[in-house]
C-alpha cells in the first residue's frame, strides 16, 4: 500500500512538473499570438455565469465574446460565437474562468491539450496494436506534436483535442467490454460532424448491433443524473443551449469541399463534389454493414474510414477533426509496417512529410483549404490499400510465407 501511494505521488509530481514547463512555454508564445476564440467562448461563458449570474447561452451574452474577436458585434453572416456545449461540460471550464487574465488562461489550457494530444497518440497505437521501434515512435510523436495536423489545433484552441481523446478512449472501452465506463464515456461524445460525430455514431451503431444494452442504461441513469444536478446550478440552461446550437449551425463555420473546388474548378466543382458525397456516403453504408459482427481490426479499419470519408460529405470542415486522423494514420503505418518488414523507414519518412506540411501552409495560396483535404484523401487511399490485408486473412501462397 505504502509503494502504491508513492508511485502515485511520483507520477502526479511528473505530471504537475510536465504541465508547468509546457505551461511556461506556451504563456511566452501566447501572450505574443493572437486566437484562441473558440476557448475564449467558453471561457467568456463560464465567467459570465460565475461572477455576472448571466445565462452564458442567451444571444446577449455572446455580445462581449463578439465584440473581443470581431471588435464589434457581430453582423448578419458573421458567425455569432454563441456558447454551444451542455452546461454539463461548462462546469469542466470554470477551474480556468477563475482566471481573470485569459493569456493566462488560454496558456494552461493549451498545456492540458497538449497532454490530452499526446494521449491520444497513445491510444492510437494501443487499438492498432502498433509495435514502433524506438526510431519509429519518436518520429511519429513529432509529428504529432509538431506537424501541422497536430499543433493547428492547439493554436486553435478547440476542444477538439480532448474530444478525439475521449472517443478513442471509448472504442477502447468498447474493445475491452467495459460497459459501465463506456456508457459513462458517451456522455462526453459529440454531435457535431466536424468534430468526430461520424466515429461516435459509428460506435453507437456497434453497440446497438452487439445488442450491448446495458451500456446504453448506464449511459441513460448517468445523463439523467447530471442532467439533475446541472439545472440545480442552473435551471434555465436546456432551451437557451438549444438555440445557441441552432444559431452556430445556421451560420457554419470551416470550409465545404464544394467550395472548396470551387477554386479551382469554378465550372464542375461543386457538380464534382456532390457526387463525391454520395459515393462517400454508400461507402460508409456498405461498410457499416458488413462490419457487423466482425473482429476489431475490422471494426477500427471501418472507424477510421468513418474518420477520413467526415470532410467529403461537403459538410463544413474545421481543425477539430485533425486529431482524430493520427488514428488512421497509425493503422497505416502498422500494416506497412507488417506487411513488407525489411523496410524501416516508412513511419520516418511519412512523418517527414507530415511536418513538411507547415511548408505549404506558410507558402501557399489557399493552404489551409488544402491542407484540410489533402491528409484525410491521402489516408483514404492508404485505407483501401490495406483493406486486404488488414480484413481478409492471406489468400496466396508468398501472404502465407509473410
Amino acid at each position: 500500500m505504502k509503494v502504491k501511494i508513492i508511485s502515485i505521488a511520483i507520477v502526479a509530481l511528473i505530471f504537475a512538473i510536465l504541465i508547468g514547463v509546457l505551461f511556461r512555454i506556451n504563456y511566452t508564445f501566447t501572450a505574443q499570438a493572437s486566437g484562441g476564440e473558440s476557448f475564449r467562448v467558453t471561457w467568456m461563458g463560464a465567467r459570465a455565469f460565475l461572477f455576472e449570474q448571466e445565462n452564458p447561452y442567451l444571444s446577449e451574452s455572446a455580445i462581449d465574446t463578439q465584440i473581443a474577436i470581431y471588435g464589434q458585434p457581430a453582423e448578419e453572416g458573421d458567425y455569432p460565437y454563441r456558447l454551444d456545449i451542455p452546461f454539463y461540460l461548462l462546469i469542466f471550464y470554470f477551474p480556468f474562468a477563475f482566471i481573470k487574465d485569459f493569456t493566462l488562461a488560454r496558456a494552461l489550457w493549451m498545456s492540458f491539450a497538449e497532454v490530452a494530444l499526446f494521449g491520444v497518440g497513445l491510444l492510437s497505437i494501443e487499438l492498432a496494436d502498433w509495435k514502433p521501434s524506438r526510431t519509429n515512435l519518436t518520429f511519429f510523436l513529432l509529428a504529432l506534436l509538431f506537424s501541422f495536423y497536430g499543433l493547428y489545433p492547439l493554436l486553435d484552441m478547440s476542444v477538439a483535442t480532448f474530444t478525439a481523446l475521449i472517443l478513442l478512449l471509448a472504442l477502447l472501452m468498447f474493445r475491452e467490454k467495459e460497459k459501465e465506463m463506456l456508457g459513462f464515456l458517451l456522455l462526453f461524445g459529440t454531435i457535431h460532424l466536424q468534430s468526430g460525430a461520424l466515429l461516435f455514431f459509428f460506435l453507437l451503431f456497434l453497440i446497438i448491433t452487439a445488442k450491448e444494452w446495458r451500456v446504453f442504461s448506464i449511459f441513460g441513469m448517468s445523463f439523467v443524473v447530471v442532467l439533475i444536478i446541472t439545472l440545480i446550478i442552473s435551471s434555465d440552461w436546456v432551451i437557451p443551449y438549444a438555440s445557441a446550437l441552432r444559431a452556430n449551425l445556421r451560420v457554419g463555420q470551416g470550409f465545404l469541399f464544394s467550395e472548396t473546388l470551387q477554386i479551382w474548378r469554378p465550372d464542375d466543382g461543386e457538380l464534382i463534389a456532390n457526387i463525391i458525397k454520395w459515393l462517400a456516403l454508400i461507402a460508409l453504408v456498405l461498410e457499416w454493414r458488413t462490419a457487423r459482427g466482425k473482429d476489431f481490426s475490422h471494426l477500427l479499419w471501418v472507424a477510421s474510414l468513418s474518420i477520413v470519408l467526415t470532410p467529403f460529405l461537403n459538410i463544413r470542415t474545421t481543425s477539430a477533426l485533425f486529431p482524430l486522423l493520427f488514428l488512421p494514420f497509425v493503422l497505416f503505418l502498422k500494416t506497412a509496417q507488417s506487411r513488407w518488414k525489411s523496410v524501416k523507414w516508412w513511419a520516418p519518412i511519412f512523418a517527414i512529410l507530415l511536418l513538411s506540411s507547415w511548408a505549404l501552409f506558410l507558402q501557399s495560396d489557399h493552404a489551409l483549404e488544402v491542407l484540410t483535404y489533402t491528409f484525410p484523401a491521402i489516408l483514404l487511399i492508404a485505407l483501401y490499400w490495406m483493406r486486404w490485408w488488414l480484413i481478409r486473412p492471406p489468400r496466396t501462397w508468398a501472404d502465407q510465407i509473410k
